[in-house]
């Protein structure tokens, strides 16, 4: 496994109601965690067919010590991106240590 070397934060936005619906306020986000841990990229770059779009997919695990709550609209900044949560987080205990394992994505241009 690798060193927890990356800076990794978790950011949550309230939810509110305005005319429009409802949406994530992410210009009043809070962090809800920030600490060392370790973000590996696992697979390559996705890229959908040129013609039809200009994004691709990066995918990472965050391997987090300690037993970290995440919720399925967090941000997790590491790596200077702002990543999303694919899934549940995986907690596990190894001894008396505990760690939170978490698979993100990002989508860029």
């Amino acid at each position: 496994m690798a060193l927890f070397n990356d800076q990794i934060e978790i950011h949550r936005a309230p939810l509110v109601t305005d005319d429009y619906g409802k949406h994530r306020d992410w210009d009043n986000a809070t962090v809800v965690w920030s600490g060392r841990g370790a973000g590996v990229p696992y697979r390559r770059t996705e890229k959908p067919d040129e013609a039809t779009r200009e994004t691709s997919v990066r995918r990472a695990t965050c391997y987090l010590p300690g037993d970290v709550a995440v919720d399925s609209a967090d941000r997790i900044l590491f790596q200077g991106r702002a990543w999303s949560p694919e899934g549940d987080a995986w907690k596990w205990k190894l001894g008396s240590r505990q760690y939170t394992m978490l698979n993100v994505r990002t989508v860029t241009k």
